[in-house]
């Protein structure tokens, strides 16, 4: 249950702020080269392994780390915070930073399609910025949304290395568990386990790829 309550929780925040950079750089940014630089920032990370990306955190958000010495010095706290590192919220983090990229680009794509010229209609009919929002750049923007969704949930759902790392050993997953018992040569177990991983994490695609034909964005 852990690894659905990440996954979910993990789509949620990414959906969320991957549409608003997919937002902004479509929309915002006057210019093809802007946007170039823009998505190439966003990709600094991925420069990098996960695991590096993974440890970065650790001096950041440990005991003695800085956002507790931070906290600490302007008086917000007077002890340590002990959820920041090792916890469900570490994890949530790390899961935040390695793969919301993996929504901003697909619902940038479907963003870049819109055909401006509705936008323009919507406006000279006098709809605010929130009903065009609503009624005509998520509706179009749904197959890259759901793509994103796809990356994201595929990925986190079998990912322990983060958990492992983030979590301190300490917060048990689908994916740990299958790796525990592969390393204890429990290969019927493991395969079991990766079986039932495997079918859930097909049953949610497939109920996706429902909501709208994603075959038009490839």
């Amino acid at each position: 249950m852990s690894s659905l309550k990440f996954v979910f929780i993990v789509w949620l925040i990414t959906l969320a702020v991957g549409f608003l950079v997919a937002l902004f750089l479509a929309f915002c940014v006057s210019t093809l080269q802007m946007q170039v630089v823009l998505f190439l920032l966003c990709t600094i990370p991925f420069w990098t392994s996960n695991v590096i990306r993974m440890i970065s955190w650790i001096p950041l958000l440990g005991r003695n780390g800085l956002v507790n010495s931070t906290l600490q010095n302007i008086g917000l706290i007077d002890a340590p915070v002990e959820w920041l590192l090792y916890s469900q919220f570490s994890v949530i983090l790390a899961f935040v930073h390695l793969y919301t990229l993996f929504m901003v680009v697909p619902i940038f794509n479907s963003m870049m399609r819109i055909d401006r010229s509705l936008l323009e209609a919507a406006h000279d009919a006098g709809a605010t910025t929130w009903q065009t929002l609503t009624n005509i750049i998520i509706p179009l923007s749904r197959p890259g949304i759901i793509i994103g969704s796809i990356f994201v949930i595929t990925i986190v759902m079998g990912d322990f290395l983060t958990i492992g790392v983030m979590g301190g050993q300490q917060i048990p997953s689908v994916g740990k568990i299958i790796n525990v018992e592969m390393t204890y040569l429990q290969f019927p177990a493991a395969a079991a386990n990766a079986v039932i991983l495997i079918i859930i994490t097909l049953m949610i695609i497939y109920a996706m790829t429902k909501l709208v034909d994603i075959r038009k964005e490839l």
